[in-house]
């Protein structure tokens, strides 16, 4: 009976180890409580749809909220109903987007390049920073990022069929590795040009086209026309550069824009005749407007992004910049699509696209992580060999300095309320140090051994210390979310009425599982409170008025808003308070 081949056995590793990724990765999102403002928010929204039942107009706090497409809602508003209304429930759907996303960057990079590079991809992604995080939040940048690298994914898969997979020169051979049957390589370790299969039918090449005509869809739902608009751009961008329009031919336009419409345009219709101004106020207002001025007051400096890119790329920043730098030089032959000269075009039109904005927030880039470890995973071997190295020893350097911070940091940290609660972070960092200096050691030591071990390792490294981190979060929740109020807010009668007096806590309705009657304050509720005036109280004296002359009710403020209440005479009392806001109780 023959052994089981080297690379069989990795395999059985790395899936091993992917599978505790994953059920680590799920079994982390009910460790801490929601934040505010994002996740509070997009877990109402489905707890509203959910009590409510309108599932064609969104509505936050009661009153209609069209800022976003609702297909997130929908999804978690489903798994509110199957598991409840908890912070596992809230979070499963972008947790499940995050781990599709890993399959998908995994199932395109065989499909390129074999097997490896599938484990090395999938192994960078998972730790690099921006995406272990992000993955890990309730936000809507999860699902897009999901969704545009399936439409990215089946793009690839389209154009490449069988008859035209070339292994890249990134490819050589290490004991682990696929044997040259497999990869296309000779007897020596070297790859082959072109290894000629029988080419893929037209009906497959339809097939992975529609997929990604379907997902470009389904980001549509999710977040907006930059799901469709980013892939056409880069494709422009790229048939301009590499004069290959050969990739439009197999598009299939004539089959993928009548299934974009068919799953786009219902909703948008409904919602439309629900609310008259509906057209004017998403797609102007919030897709147009948000874009290109500073209306959502977010505004950075134009270098926001490529800070946000090298640390968000972390530990591979070294790889990172590098195939930022040298990517575009990448050519094909005549009439020959070049997958990495897309994947780097996509990576910089993202970054691009959304430095020129005046709305800027970190998660904005997240749809360049999976398209940029592809191109790490693609890399040469000798050059990806040695900036493993440099990521390991940059694992160290982090682990070092989270254990400084750790030991260090609570000597230089003034004594407030809110500081005591970063004080607590100090052993998790320490054993989040812990993890990186035994993955950063262990490739070192074995900095000769296969160099797609040794991304698997380093990738599951980062990615256990970003649960860990997440995990560890939850000990500075009385700072960033609602869960102390809604705790004393469970002993309140349910015909009770409760203010939200010039604030607005975004997870405080979910925990409470009812909405707020808003005093002196609109924010992102402005569009919902026009067309629905009398779900505002509009002023604080008239607050008070209506507070004297009830016999009981309830009401959250910012410490010093109650404190200048009562210097005023309003009978208040105090039931609890977190870091910024209390719960008064009518006297």
């Amino acid at each position: 009976m023959s052994a089981t081949p080297p690379f069989a056995r990795a395999g059985w590793t790395y899936g091993g180890l992917a599978l505790l990724v994953a059920v680590l990765w799920l079994g982390s999102l009910a460790a801490r409580p929601l934040f505010n403002p994002d996740e509070g928010r997009y877990a109402e929204i489905p707890r509203e749809m959910l009590a409510g039942g309108d599932w064609v107009v969104p509505h936050l706090n009661g009153v209609a909220y069209i800022e976003k497409p609702p297909l997130q809602y929908w999804a978690t508003a489903l798994s509110l109903w199957a598991f409840g209304q908890n912070e596992f429930a809230a979070r499963f759907y972008t947790a499940a987007c995050a781990l599709g996303t890993l399959a998908a960057v995994w199932w395109v990079a065989e499909a390129l390049w074999g097997r490896a590079a599938a484990w090395r991809a999938a192994a960078v992604l998972s730790g690099m920073l921006l995406f272990a995080v992000l993955g890990q939040l309730l936000t809507l940048d999860m699902s897009l990022t999901f969704y545009m690298t399936l439409a990215l994914a089946g793009f690839l898969r389209a154009q490449l069929p069988p008859a035209e997979r070339t292994v890249p020169f990134s490819q050589a051979q290490t004991q682990t590795e696929e044997p040259p049957a497999r990869r296309g390589a000779n007897r020596f370790g070297h790859p082959a040009k072109d290894i000629p299969t029988a080419p893929e039918s037209a009906c497959a090449q339809r097939r992975w086209m529609l997929l990604a005509w379907g997902a470009t869809a389904l980001g549509v739902l999710t977040k907006g026309l930059e799901a469709a608009a980013i892939p056409a751009a880069v494709l422009v961008l790229y048939s301009l550069y590499s004069r290959d329009w050969s990739a439009w031919r197999r598009t299939y336009v004539s089959r993928g824009l009548p299934l974009l419409l068919v799953l786009v345009v219902p909703w948008h219709w409904l919602a439309a005749r629900r609310q008259p101004d509906f057209l004017q106020f998403f797609f102007v207002h919030e897709q147009v407007s948000r874009y290109l001025t500073p209306s959502a007051d977010r505004e950075a400096p134009w270098w926001y992004f490529i800070a946000v890119f090298a640390l968000g790329s972390l530990p591979w920043t070294v790889s990172a910049l590098r195939v930022a730098a040298a990517g575009w030089r990448q050519r094909g032959g005549p009439r020959q699509f070049e997958p990495r000269l897309f994947l780097w075009f996509w990576v910089a039109f993202v970054c691009v696209f959304f430095s020129l904005s005046d709305s800027k927030l970190i998660p904005y880039i997240l749809p360049a992580m999976p398209a940029l470890a592809l191109l790490i995973a693609a890399l040469p071997a000798q050059v990806f060999h040695r900036d493993v190295l440099a990521t390991a020893v940059l694992t160290l350097l982090a682990a070092l300095a989270l254990a400084a911070a750790g030991a260090f940091g609570p000597r230089f940290i003034a004594a407030t309320d809110r500081n005591a609660y970063f004080l607590l972070l100090a052993r998790p960092l320490a054993q989040i140090a812990a993890l990186l200096a035994v993955s950063g050691l262990f490739v070192l030591l074995q900095r000769r051994r296969d160099v797609t071990r040794a991304a698997v390792f380093l990738g599951v490294g980062w990615c256990l210390a970003g649960i860990m981190l997440m995990r560890a979060a939850a000990v500075v929740a009385p700072v960033y979310s609602g869960v102390v109020l809604a705790r004393a807010l469970g002993v309140v009668p349910r015909n009770a009425r409760i203010f939200s007096v010039a604030t607005y806590d975004q997870s405080l309705p979910f925990y409470s599982q009812r909405t707020l009657e808003l005093v002196a304050y609109r924010g992102e509720l402005d569009f919902g409170l026009r067309h629905d005036p009398g779900a505002e109280i509009p002023s604080v004296a008239a607050f008070v008025d209506e507070w004297q002359n009830i016999p009981y009710g309830y009401a959250v403020m910012e410490i010093a808003m109650f404190e200048d209440l009562r210097r005023r005479g309003v009978p208040l009392r105090e039931m609890t308070r977190d870091v910024h806001r209390l719960l008064a109780a009518r006297r």
